[in-house]
């Protein structure tokens, strides 16, 4: 059982927002999915950026999927669930799959689906604080 935690932190630039990114990552390795919580434009994707670069890929590899749903790499898999209007058994049923690979699932507006996951996960909450601040919570 993974114990309960909470950490905030705020960051002052891109650079700082993915550099926390890797921090998360060292520091909770077996958390497997991660759901990113925030407005348009509050860093999600400027995270994925860094985690995916933790995680060996190239910083231009890592495109928000807003219009393709899903990306799949081989150590990270990124879902932007932002235009998806309701949850269907298909949706429902890759996602599932993709949780059971073992491999980091990283989904952006997780509400739609957050009541379907039974494993653990991050939950991380991110803030615009103006220019490039941003503040950050995660549980």
């Amino acid at each position: 059982m993974i114990p309960d935690f909470t950490m905030k932190r705020k960051t002052k630039n891109a650079r700082e927002t993915k550099a926390l990114a890797k921090q998360i990552l060292k520091n909770h390795p077996k958390h497997k999915i991660w759901l990113l919580y925030g407005d348009l434009g509050a860093g999600k994707t400027t995270f994925v950026k860094g985690l995916g670069r933790a995680l060996g890929l190239r910083e231009s590899q890592i495109k928000s999927p807003t219009f393709t749903f899903v990306v799949e790499f081989e150590p990270l898999i990124h879902y932007d669930l932002y235009r998806l209007d309701a949850l269907d058994d298909l949706t429902l049923e890759l996602l599932n799959e993709h949780l059971a690979t073992g491999k980091r699932v990283v989904i952006e507006w997780p509400e739609k689906i957050e009541r379907h996951l039974t494993l653990p996960h991050l939950k991380i909450r991110f803030s615009h604080e103006g220019g490039d601040q941003r503040s950050i919570e995660i549980s």
